[in-house]
């Protein structure tokens, strides 16, 4: 190869390598909201677009706001508000008269809140709360998650939700069966238990038993 071909070859890589952006660059950019209250409303203020206003009702109160990434978070005296920079748009889910929250946790795509009576989980990609009440005599006793995926592990089952799949899914416990472990990344879970090994993964929705 001559050496004004070998220039030119150079020069248009590096012309290419200007104008075509790579993996990193060609990724939408993660837009963070911050929620806020103003007087008698809630108020999200993505990074784009107008602030979306929440009212509230007559003698309801902000308890607890909260936000990560593109999600954001509100519980009242009465329900439950998830934010959807996505879709632009509030979403709630009404409490009970008996029902109060003990935790939540909240991720960039996803927020769970464990009540006395429910877990309530909010996907921010669809702006969907999905409720799954609980039993009688079941208690929630530790929650789990990062990036696409979050577990509620009670006495009686793991409830897992994903960022990608609808509502949640359950895995009961058999009689006599110990929680031993649980690992996790942003895209899978794998719980340990006295009789067997479960996974979880985001893109798949539905426990699996590992033999």
């Amino acid at each position: 190869m001559s050496l004004v071909t070998a220039r030119s070859v150079l020069v248009l890589a590096l012309f290419l390598l200007v104008i075509v952006p790579g993996p990193a660059f060609s990724q939408a950019r993660q837009v963070d909201v911050l929620v806020t209250v103003v007087k008698d409303k809630v108020v999200a203020l993505p990074g784009g677009g107008s602030p979306v206003e929440e009212p509230l009702g007559v003698n309801e109160t902000i308890i607890a706001t909260g936000a990560r990434g593109p999600a954001g978070f509100a519980q009242t005296s009465r329900r439950l508000l998830g934010f959807s920079s996505g879709l632009h748009r509030w979403t709630e889910v009404q409490l009970g008269s008996e029902e109060h929250v003990d935790q939540h946790h909240i991720l960039p795509r996803l927020i769970i809140v464990q009540t006395n009576r429910r877990v309530h989980g909010f996907q921010e990609s669809r702006g969907h709360w999905f409720s799954e009440a609980l039993g009688p005599n079941e208690t929630v006793k530790e929650l789990h998650g990062d990036g696409h995926i979050l577990v509620a592990i009670t006495t009686e089952r793991a409830l897992a939700i994903s960022a990608f799949t609808g509502g949640f899914f359950t895995v009961r416990w058999s009689a006599n069966e110990h929680l031993q472990s649980i690992d996790h990344t942003r895209d899978a879970v794998l719980i340990r238990t006295s009789a067997r090994h479960l996974s979880f993964r985001s893109q798949i929705g539905g426990w699996t038993e590992m033999r």
